[in-house]
Protein backbone atom coordinates (compact mmCIF):
# COMPACT_ATOMS: atom_id res chain seq x y z
CA UNK A 1 0.00 0.00 0.00
CA UNK A 2 1.32 3.43 -0.99
CA UNK A 3 1.50 5.84 1.92
CA UNK A 4 0.58 9.44 1.24
CA UNK A 5 2.87 12.30 2.16
CA UNK A 6 1.34 15.17 4.09
CA UNK A 7 -0.07 17.75 1.69
CA UNK A 8 -0.48 21.24 3.15
CA UNK A 9 -3.06 23.71 1.87
CA UNK A 10 -0.32 25.97 0.48
CA UNK A 11 1.27 23.05 -1.34
CA UNK A 12 -2.09 22.09 -2.83
CA UNK A 13 -2.60 25.63 -4.12
CA UNK A 14 0.91 25.73 -5.62
CA UNK A 15 0.37 22.41 -7.41
CA UNK A 16 -3.00 23.54 -8.76
CA UNK A 17 -1.66 26.85 -10.07
CA UNK A 18 0.92 24.93 -12.09
CA UNK A 19 -0.96 21.82 -13.18
CA UNK A 20 -4.70 22.51 -13.11
CA UNK A 21 -6.06 22.00 -16.61
CA UNK A 22 -8.46 24.93 -16.48
CA UNK A 23 -5.65 27.31 -15.52
CA UNK A 24 -3.36 25.93 -18.22
CA UNK A 25 -6.04 26.47 -20.87
CA UNK A 26 -6.77 29.98 -19.59
CA UNK A 27 -3.05 30.80 -19.77
CA UNK A 28 -2.99 29.76 -23.42
CA UNK A 29 -6.09 31.86 -24.16
CA UNK A 30 -4.49 34.87 -22.47
CA UNK A 31 -1.27 34.34 -24.40
CA UNK A 32 -3.24 34.13 -27.66
CA UNK A 33 -5.02 37.44 -27.04
CA UNK A 34 -1.68 39.00 -26.10
CA UNK A 35 -0.06 37.86 -29.35
CA UNK A 36 -2.98 39.14 -31.42
CA UNK A 37 -2.74 42.62 -29.89
CA UNK A 38 -0.33 44.34 -32.24
CA UNK A 39 -0.30 47.25 -34.66
CA UNK A 40 -0.25 44.95 -37.68
CA UNK A 41 -3.52 43.24 -36.74
CA UNK A 42 -5.06 46.67 -36.20
CA UNK A 43 -4.16 47.67 -39.76
CA UNK A 44 -1.71 50.39 -38.77
CA UNK A 45 1.35 49.04 -40.61
CA UNK A 46 2.05 48.89 -44.34
CA UNK A 47 1.93 45.63 -46.27
CA UNK A 48 4.58 44.46 -48.71
CA UNK A 49 3.94 41.62 -51.14
CA UNK A 50 6.10 39.94 -53.74
CA UNK A 51 4.10 38.84 -56.79
CA UNK A 52 5.32 36.78 -59.71
CA UNK A 53 3.82 35.15 -62.77
CA UNK A 54 5.09 33.23 -65.78
CA UNK A 55 2.60 32.32 -68.51
CA UNK A 56 2.78 30.58 -71.89
CA UNK A 57 0.11 30.99 -74.57
CA UNK A 58 0.11 28.64 -77.58
CA UNK A 59 -3.00 29.99 -79.32
CA UNK A 60 -3.38 29.90 -83.10
CA UNK A 61 -3.21 33.53 -84.24
CA UNK A 62 -4.33 35.39 -87.36
CA UNK A 63 -3.73 39.15 -87.64
CA UNK A 64 -4.99 41.26 -90.57
CA UNK A 65 -3.59 44.78 -90.90
CA UNK A 66 -5.11 47.82 -92.71
CA UNK A 67 -2.37 47.52 -95.27
CA UNK A 68 -3.74 44.13 -96.22
CA UNK A 69 -0.87 42.23 -94.73
CA UNK A 70 -1.89 39.05 -92.95
CA UNK A 71 0.17 37.37 -90.29
CA UNK A 72 -0.92 33.93 -89.31
CA UNK A 73 0.64 31.18 -87.25
CA UNK A 74 -0.53 27.97 -85.61
CA UNK A 75 0.38 27.48 -81.95
CA UNK A 76 1.93 30.93 -81.77
CA UNK A 77 4.12 30.99 -78.69
CA UNK A 78 3.61 33.97 -76.38
CA UNK A 79 5.53 34.01 -73.08
CA UNK A 80 5.19 36.53 -70.27
CA UNK A 81 7.38 36.85 -67.20
CA UNK A 82 6.03 39.31 -64.63
CA UNK A 83 7.29 40.11 -61.13
CA UNK A 84 6.72 42.98 -58.72
CA UNK A 85 7.12 44.21 -55.16
CA UNK A 86 3.84 45.81 -54.07
CA UNK A 87 3.70 48.19 -51.09
CA UNK A 88 0.40 49.44 -49.65
CA UNK A 89 -0.14 51.63 -46.60
CA UNK A 90 -3.52 52.76 -45.37
CA UNK A 91 -3.01 56.21 -43.88
CA UNK A 92 -6.65 57.01 -43.18
CA UNK A 93 -9.65 54.71 -42.77
CA UNK A 94 -12.03 56.76 -40.64
CA UNK A 95 -9.92 56.02 -37.52
CA UNK A 96 -10.90 52.36 -37.82
CA UNK A 97 -7.36 51.20 -37.17
CA UNK A 98 -7.18 53.04 -33.84
CA UNK A 99 -10.51 51.60 -32.76
CA UNK A 100 -9.30 48.15 -33.84
CA UNK A 101 -6.20 48.58 -31.67
CA UNK A 102 -8.41 49.51 -28.71
CA UNK A 103 -10.50 46.42 -29.39
CA UNK A 104 -7.40 44.21 -29.41
CA UNK A 105 -6.19 45.79 -26.17
CA UNK A 106 -9.60 45.18 -24.59
CA UNK A 107 -9.46 41.54 -25.71
CA UNK A 108 -6.00 41.18 -24.17
CA UNK A 109 -7.25 42.67 -20.89
CA UNK A 110 -10.24 40.33 -20.96
CA UNK A 111 -7.91 37.37 -21.52
CA UNK A 112 -5.76 38.35 -18.53
CA UNK A 113 -8.83 38.96 -16.38
CA UNK A 114 -10.35 35.60 -17.33
CA UNK A 115 -7.05 33.94 -16.45
CA UNK A 116 -7.10 35.60 -13.02
CA UNK A 117 -10.74 34.58 -12.57
CA UNK A 118 -9.86 30.99 -13.41
CA UNK A 119 -6.95 31.04 -10.98
CA UNK A 120 -9.05 32.54 -8.18
CA UNK A 121 -11.88 30.11 -8.80
CA UNK A 122 -9.48 27.18 -8.83
CA UNK A 123 -7.74 28.29 -5.64
CA UNK A 124 -11.14 28.64 -3.96
CA UNK A 125 -12.19 25.17 -5.14
CA UNK A 126 -8.87 23.65 -4.06
CA UNK A 127 -8.98 25.18 -0.57
CA UNK A 128 -12.64 24.34 0.04
CA UNK A 129 -12.05 20.78 -1.18
CA UNK A 130 -8.94 20.54 0.99
CA UNK A 131 -10.73 21.74 4.12
CA UNK A 132 -13.69 19.49 3.32
CA UNK A 133 -11.25 16.56 3.35
CA UNK A 134 -9.97 17.79 6.74
CA UNK A 135 -13.53 18.02 8.05
CA UNK A 136 -14.37 14.52 6.81
CA UNK A 137 -11.18 13.15 8.38
CA UNK A 138 -12.25 14.58 11.73
CA UNK A 139 -15.81 13.35 11.22
CA UNK A 140 -14.48 9.84 10.59
CA UNK A 141 -12.45 10.10 13.79
CA UNK A 142 -15.56 11.23 15.71
CA UNK A 143 -17.60 8.28 14.44
CA UNK A 144 -14.79 5.89 15.26
CA UNK A 145 -14.83 7.19 18.82
CA UNK A 146 -18.57 6.65 18.77
CA UNK A 147 -17.98 3.06 17.67
CA UNK A 148 -15.75 2.57 20.69
CA UNK A 149 -18.67 3.58 22.90
CA UNK A 150 -21.05 1.36 20.92
CA UNK A 151 -18.70 -1.62 21.23
CA UNK A 152 -18.31 -0.95 24.95
CA UNK A 153 -22.09 -0.83 25.31
CA UNK A 154 -22.42 -4.12 23.41
CA UNK A 155 -19.81 -5.75 25.63
CA UNK A 156 -21.59 -4.52 28.77
CA UNK A 157 -24.95 -5.70 27.42
CA UNK A 158 -23.60 -9.15 26.48
CA UNK A 159 -22.16 -9.56 29.97
CA UNK A 160 -25.38 -8.32 31.55
CA UNK A 161 -27.50 -10.62 29.37
CA UNK A 162 -25.46 -13.64 30.52
CA UNK A 163 -26.01 -12.81 34.19
CA UNK A 164 -29.62 -11.76 33.68
CA UNK A 165 -29.13 -8.03 34.21
CA UNK A 166 -30.20 -7.16 30.63
CA UNK A 167 -32.77 -8.71 28.37
CA UNK A 168 -32.17 -10.28 24.99
CA UNK A 169 -34.01 -7.32 23.44
CA UNK A 170 -31.41 -4.92 24.88
CA UNK A 171 -28.67 -7.07 23.35
CA UNK A 172 -30.36 -7.04 19.94
CA UNK A 173 -30.78 -3.25 20.12
CA UNK A 174 -27.11 -2.79 21.07
CA UNK A 175 -26.07 -4.84 18.03
CA UNK A 176 -28.44 -2.90 15.75
CA UNK A 177 -27.07 0.42 16.99
CA UNK A 178 -23.49 -0.80 16.46
CA UNK A 179 -24.39 -1.84 12.92
CA UNK A 180 -25.99 1.56 12.23
CA UNK A 181 -22.91 3.35 13.55
CA UNK A 182 -20.66 1.16 11.38
CA UNK A 183 -22.77 1.97 8.29
CA UNK A 184 -22.58 5.69 9.06
CA UNK A 185 -18.79 5.40 9.34
CA UNK A 186 -18.59 3.63 5.97
CA UNK A 187 -20.64 6.41 4.38
CA UNK A 188 -18.29 9.04 5.78
CA UNK A 189 -15.26 7.12 4.50
CA UNK A 190 -16.91 7.02 1.07
CA UNK A 191 -17.48 10.80 1.16
CA UNK A 192 -13.85 11.32 2.18
CA UNK A 193 -12.63 9.18 -0.70
CA UNK A 194 -14.76 11.18 -3.15
CA UNK A 195 -13.38 14.41 -1.66
CA UNK A 196 -9.83 13.12 -2.18
CA UNK A 197 -10.45 12.24 -5.84
CA UNK A 198 -12.00 15.65 -6.46
CA UNK A 199 -9.00 17.34 -4.83
CA UNK A 200 -6.65 15.33 -7.03
CA UNK A 201 -8.63 16.35 -10.11
CA UNK A 202 -8.30 20.02 -9.18
CA UNK A 203 -4.56 19.51 -8.69
CA UNK A 204 -4.29 18.10 -12.21
CA UNK A 205 -3.09 14.68 -11.12
CA UNK A 206 -4.40 11.11 -11.15
CA UNK A 207 -7.56 10.61 -9.11
CA UNK A 208 -6.13 7.65 -7.16
CA UNK A 209 -3.06 9.45 -5.79
CA UNK A 210 -3.09 8.99 -1.99
CA UNK A 211 -3.97 12.16 -0.10
CA UNK A 212 -3.02 13.05 3.46
CA UNK A 213 -4.24 16.44 4.65
CA UNK A 214 -3.65 18.48 7.81
CA UNK A 215 -5.35 17.63 11.08
CA UNK A 216 -7.26 20.88 11.59
CA UNK A 217 -8.95 23.66 9.67
CA UNK A 218 -7.11 26.94 10.36
CA UNK A 219 -8.85 29.51 12.49
CA UNK A 220 -11.06 31.93 10.59
CA UNK A 221 -9.39 35.23 9.75
CA UNK A 222 -11.31 38.29 11.02
CA UNK A 223 -12.72 40.27 8.09
CA UNK A 224 -14.29 43.71 7.70
CA UNK A 225 -17.43 44.03 5.59
CA UNK A 226 -16.69 47.57 4.43
CA UNK A 227 -13.21 46.56 3.25
CA UNK A 228 -14.57 43.49 1.48
CA UNK A 229 -17.22 45.51 -0.37
CA UNK A 230 -14.71 48.19 -1.38
CA UNK A 231 -12.20 45.64 -2.65
CA UNK A 232 -14.93 43.77 -4.49
CA UNK A 233 -15.97 46.91 -6.39
CA UNK A 234 -12.34 47.56 -7.34
CA UNK A 235 -10.84 44.11 -7.85
CA UNK A 236 -13.53 41.51 -8.43
CA UNK A 237 -12.69 39.57 -11.58
CA UNK A 238 -16.24 39.21 -12.89
CA UNK A 239 -16.87 42.93 -12.43
CA UNK A 240 -13.61 43.84 -14.16
CA UNK A 241 -14.46 41.52 -17.05
CA UNK A 242 -17.89 43.17 -17.41
CA UNK A 243 -16.26 46.60 -17.53
CA UNK A 244 -13.79 45.40 -20.13
CA UNK A 245 -16.61 43.94 -22.21
CA UNK A 246 -18.15 47.41 -22.25
CA UNK A 247 -14.85 48.89 -23.46
CA UNK A 248 -14.74 46.20 -26.13
CA UNK A 249 -18.26 47.07 -27.27
CA UNK A 250 -17.39 50.79 -27.44
CA UNK A 251 -14.31 50.04 -29.57
CA UNK A 252 -16.35 47.79 -31.86
CA UNK A 253 -18.85 50.60 -32.51
CA UNK A 254 -16.06 53.02 -33.44
CA UNK A 255 -14.38 50.41 -35.60
CA UNK A 256 -17.50 49.67 -37.62
CA UNK A 257 -18.36 53.36 -37.90
CA UNK A 258 -15.05 53.90 -39.70
CA UNK A 259 -16.37 51.98 -42.71
CA UNK A 260 -18.65 54.96 -43.45
CA UNK A 261 -15.69 57.30 -44.05
CA UNK A 262 -13.34 57.62 -47.04
CA UNK A 263 -10.21 55.50 -47.18
CA UNK A 264 -6.82 56.78 -48.29
CA UNK A 265 -3.99 54.40 -49.28
CA UNK A 266 -0.45 55.09 -50.36
CA UNK A 267 0.88 52.50 -52.76
CA UNK A 268 4.11 51.80 -54.57
CA UNK A 269 5.22 49.00 -56.87
CA UNK A 270 8.54 48.02 -58.37
CA UNK A 271 8.00 45.64 -61.23
CA UNK A 272 9.72 43.68 -63.94
CA UNK A 273 7.86 42.48 -67.04
CA UNK A 274 9.26 40.64 -70.06
CA UNK A 275 7.19 39.20 -72.85
CA UNK A 276 7.99 37.47 -76.16
CA UNK A 277 5.58 36.77 -79.00
CA UNK A 278 5.81 34.70 -82.17
CA UNK A 279 3.22 36.91 -83.91
CA UNK A 280 2.51 40.63 -83.51
CA UNK A 281 4.08 44.03 -83.60
CA UNK A 282 6.74 43.27 -81.04
CA UNK A 283 8.91 40.25 -80.86
CA UNK A 284 9.80 41.03 -77.27
CA UNK A 285 9.02 43.66 -74.66
CA UNK A 286 10.63 44.45 -71.32
CA UNK A 287 9.67 46.95 -68.61
CA UNK A 288 11.47 47.58 -65.31
CA UNK A 289 10.78 50.28 -62.76
CA UNK A 290 8.59 51.72 -60.03
CA UNK A 291 5.14 53.20 -59.96
CA UNK A 292 3.47 54.87 -57.00
CA UNK A 293 0.56 57.03 -56.06
CA UNK A 294 -2.40 57.71 -53.80
CA UNK A 295 -5.63 55.74 -53.85
CA UNK A 296 -8.84 57.25 -52.45
CA UNK A 297 -11.96 55.18 -51.91
CA UNK A 298 -15.24 56.80 -50.91
CA UNK A 299 -18.11 54.50 -49.84
CA UNK A 300 -21.31 55.67 -51.52
CA UNK A 301 -23.71 52.79 -51.15
CA UNK A 302 -23.14 49.28 -49.86
CA UNK A 303 -26.67 48.08 -49.31
CA UNK A 304 -26.79 49.76 -45.85
CA UNK A 305 -24.59 46.97 -44.51
CA UNK A 306 -22.24 49.31 -42.64
CA UNK A 307 -25.13 51.22 -41.07
CA UNK A 308 -26.77 48.01 -39.91
CA UNK A 309 -23.50 46.73 -38.50
CA UNK A 310 -23.07 49.93 -36.50
CA UNK A 311 -26.61 49.64 -35.14
CA UNK A 312 -25.99 46.04 -34.10
CA UNK A 313 -22.76 47.10 -32.40
CA UNK A 314 -24.63 49.80 -30.51
CA UNK A 315 -27.13 47.21 -29.30
CA UNK A 316 -24.21 45.05 -28.14
CA UNK A 317 -22.80 48.05 -26.29
CA UNK A 318 -26.15 48.59 -24.56
CA UNK A 319 -26.26 44.92 -23.62
CA UNK A 320 -22.76 45.23 -22.15
CA UNK A 321 -23.90 48.19 -20.04
CA UNK A 322 -26.91 46.24 -18.75
CA UNK A 323 -24.72 43.22 -18.03
CA UNK A 324 -22.36 45.44 -16.04
CA UNK A 325 -25.24 46.66 -13.87
CA UNK A 326 -26.39 43.06 -13.41
CA UNK A 327 -22.91 41.91 -12.36
CA UNK A 328 -22.65 44.77 -9.87
CA UNK A 329 -25.97 43.83 -8.26
CA UNK A 330 -25.13 40.12 -8.22
CA UNK A 331 -21.73 40.84 -6.67
CA UNK A 332 -23.30 42.91 -3.89
CA UNK A 333 -25.77 40.12 -3.19
CA UNK A 334 -23.04 37.46 -3.15
CA UNK A 335 -20.91 39.50 -0.74
CA UNK A 336 -23.81 40.04 1.67
CA UNK A 337 -24.88 36.38 1.51
CA UNK A 338 -21.34 35.16 2.15
CA UNK A 339 -20.97 37.66 4.99
CA UNK A 340 -24.15 36.35 6.61
CA UNK A 341 -22.94 32.76 6.32
CA UNK A 342 -19.53 33.78 7.64
CA UNK A 343 -20.93 35.50 10.74
CA UNK A 344 -23.50 32.80 11.49
CA UNK A 345 -20.98 29.98 11.16
CA UNK A 346 -18.53 31.71 13.50
CA UNK A 347 -21.26 32.15 16.13
CA UNK A 348 -22.39 28.53 15.71
CA UNK A 349 -18.82 27.25 16.05
CA UNK A 350 -18.33 29.23 19.26
CA UNK A 351 -21.57 27.89 20.74
CA UNK A 352 -20.83 24.29 19.78
CA UNK A 353 -17.30 24.49 21.17
CA UNK A 354 -18.60 25.75 24.52
CA UNK A 355 -21.07 22.86 24.78
CA UNK A 356 -18.81 20.11 23.52
CA UNK A 357 -16.62 19.61 26.61
CA UNK A 358 -19.66 19.21 28.81
CA UNK A 359 -21.22 16.67 26.43
CA UNK A 360 -18.00 14.60 26.37
CA UNK A 361 -18.01 14.45 30.16
CA UNK A 362 -21.67 13.47 30.06
CA UNK A 363 -20.92 10.50 27.77
CA UNK A 364 -18.23 9.15 30.11
CA UNK A 365 -20.61 9.43 33.09
CA UNK A 366 -23.48 7.89 31.13
CA UNK A 367 -21.40 4.89 30.07
CA UNK A 368 -20.37 4.21 33.66
CA UNK A 369 -24.00 4.62 34.79
CA UNK A 370 -25.09 2.13 32.14
CA UNK A 371 -22.41 -0.27 33.35
CA UNK A 372 -23.87 -0.29 36.88
CA UNK A 373 -27.44 -0.40 35.58
CA UNK A 374 -28.61 3.06 36.62
CA UNK A 375 -29.08 4.24 33.01
CA UNK A 376 -31.17 2.62 30.31
CA UNK A 377 -29.84 1.68 26.87
CA UNK A 378 -32.07 4.29 25.26
CA UNK A 379 -30.74 7.02 27.54
CA UNK A 380 -27.14 5.99 26.82
CA UNK A 381 -27.86 5.98 23.10
CA UNK A 382 -29.33 9.47 23.28
CA UNK A 383 -26.28 10.78 25.13
CA UNK A 384 -23.93 9.07 22.66
CA UNK A 385 -25.81 10.39 19.64
CA UNK A 386 -25.88 13.84 21.18
CA UNK A 387 -22.07 13.84 21.33
CA UNK A 388 -21.72 12.75 17.70
CA UNK A 389 -24.22 15.35 16.56
CA UNK A 390 -22.47 18.09 18.54
CA UNK A 391 -19.07 17.11 17.09
CA UNK A 392 -20.49 17.11 13.56
CA UNK A 393 -22.21 20.46 14.06
CA UNK A 394 -18.95 21.98 15.25
CA UNK A 395 -17.00 20.55 12.30
CA UNK A 396 -19.63 21.76 9.86
CA UNK A 397 -19.72 25.24 11.38
CA UNK A 398 -15.90 25.47 11.24
CA UNK A 399 -15.88 24.36 7.60
CA UNK A 400 -18.71 26.70 6.59
CA UNK A 401 -17.01 29.64 8.30
CA UNK A 402 -13.73 28.91 6.50
CA UNK A 403 -15.52 28.42 3.16
CA UNK A 404 -17.38 31.71 3.63
CA UNK A 405 -14.10 33.46 4.47
CA UNK A 406 -12.55 32.08 1.28
CA UNK A 407 -15.58 33.10 -0.76
CA UNK A 408 -15.45 36.65 0.61
CA UNK A 409 -11.76 36.87 -0.27
CA UNK A 410 -12.47 35.48 -3.73
CA UNK A 411 -15.27 38.00 -4.32
CA UNK A 412 -12.97 40.80 -3.15
CA UNK A 413 -10.15 39.65 -5.45
CA UNK A 414 -7.89 38.95 -2.45
CA UNK A 415 -7.49 35.19 -2.74
CA UNK A 416 -4.28 35.16 -4.80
Amino acid sequence: MVHAQLLTADQAVAIALEHNHGIRLAKLDARTSELLNNAGNAGMLPTLDANGMYSIDNSSTKQTFFSGEVREADNADTRVLDGALALNWTVFDGLTMFAAKERLEALELIGKTELRQQMESTVYDVLTSYYLAVQLNKAVAVHREGLITSNERLSITETGERIGAYSGLALVQARLDLSADSAALLELIEQRTIAHTRLNMLLGRAADVPVDVSDDIPAVVPLDLHTIRTNARNSNGALQAARQQQLLADASVRELRGALFPRIDLYGNYGYTRSTSAVGFLQSNRAVGPDYGVRVSVPLFRGLQANRAVEVARITREQAAISLEQVELRLEQQVLDAWTTYGTAIQRAALEQNDLDGIRTQVAVALESYRIGSLTALELRQVQQGLIDAENRLLLAQYEAKAAELQLKCLAGDLL
